[in-house]
């Protein structure tokens, strides 16, 4: 891989990591007028599908994408887990939309950050990605290590004081892991396809499928909406940045691995959730020392993972 390339799939890692961030505002304005997190990630997953639809289907290269994914998963080229990555994106909607409210933006999303090293790390050993297996070196499992201990000291003055915050962190925190996975699938359909925007298509339809069940169900037995009129025309633009999201996963997974495109993303995440916290908090968000010394100690990692550089330490087997 040219360097050009590289640097140019770092970059946009930054930049998807600002719109989590902000996605996770988002969803959580949503959740807070209609009263549960199930609705803002199954309208997140229909207006991605949607919009991929329409991305997809009238382009050639894109049919043409569908056609080999669809020949290389009867042919088991493509296992038939790597088009469960919808499945992980609805988890993580759902543990974003529930935990935001409370926590606020930051503190969550140190929390995914401190989950996406660890899982990560996992992915890429097992070579999730289809682009081989990389290395566990010390210098990855140091960054994964320090990723988990930012997380502890970025809610550590919020533990005492605020109900839940413990149990939400480390269901951020689990959310985090199991964007590894998804991200790992999408970037391995959309390398088959020979096109980003088909993998995340194959995300974001399991997607649907997964939450209009679970959305259909829990209404069917006693949830009822509260007031999805009265929220900001804003707060439905989640499933758009979802879609940008997934959409450049899916294009810089391949080319970076699955854990420095995650420890990458941190910049985007951090600065734009810092900022939402202090711009326009959500009630009772706290931005702290101990969050900027969070925040501080995942830079270190990221750091620690990228030095000194961007190169891929990879092993085929």
């Amino acid at each position: 891989m040219r360097a050009g390339g590289r640097l140019e799939a770092a970059l946009i890692a930054g930049a998807l990591g600002s719109l989590i961030a902000a996605q996770s505002r988002i969803n959580g304005e949503l959740t807070h007028h209609v009263g549960t997190g199930l609705f803002p990630a199954w309208l997140t997953m229909t207006t991605g599908s949607v919009l991929l639809l329409v991305i997809v289907l009238p382009r050639r290269a894109g049919r043409a994408g569908l056609r080999t994914v669809a020949a290389q998963a009867r042919a088991r080229v493509l296992p038939w887990w790597a088009f469960t990555g919808g499945v992980f994106g609805s988890l993580f909607l759902v543990s974003q939309s529930i935990s935001v409210p409370v926590v606020g933006v930051a503190v969550f999303t140190v929390a995914v950050v401190a989950g996406q090293a660890s899982g990560s790390l996992i992915a890429d050993r097992l070579g999730l990605t289809g682009t081989g297996r990389r290395a566990v070196t010390a210098r990855r499992v140091v960054a994964s290590v320090l990723a988990v201990v930012a997380v502890g000291i970025g809610v550590s003055d919020r533990l005492s004081t605020a109900s839940g915050v413990g149990a939400l962190a480390v269901l951020a925190f689990i959310a985090g892991m199991l964007l590894a996975p998804q991200q790992a699938f999408n970037g391995r359909v959309g390398m088959a396809a020979k096109d980003p925007f088909v993998g995340a298509l194959g995300n974001f339809l399991g997607g649907v499928v997964v939450m209009s069940l679970v959305l259909g169900g829990a209404m069917l037995v006693s949830l009822k909406l509260d007031s999805p009129g009265t929220a900001p025309w804003w707060s439905y633009l989640g499933g758009l940045l979802g879609f940008a999201v997934i959409a450049g996963g899916a294009y810089t997974v391949p080319i970076l691995g699955v854990l420095v495109y995650s420890l990458l993303s941190v910049f985007g995440q951090l600065a734009g959730a810092v900022i939402l916290d202090l711009v326009v908090p959500t009630p009772g968000t706290s931005v702290g020392w101990h969050l900027f010394a969070g925040v501080g100690v995942t830079f270190l990692a990221i750091l620690v993972a990228t030095a000194p550089g961007l190169r891929r330490t990879q092993t085929r087997v």
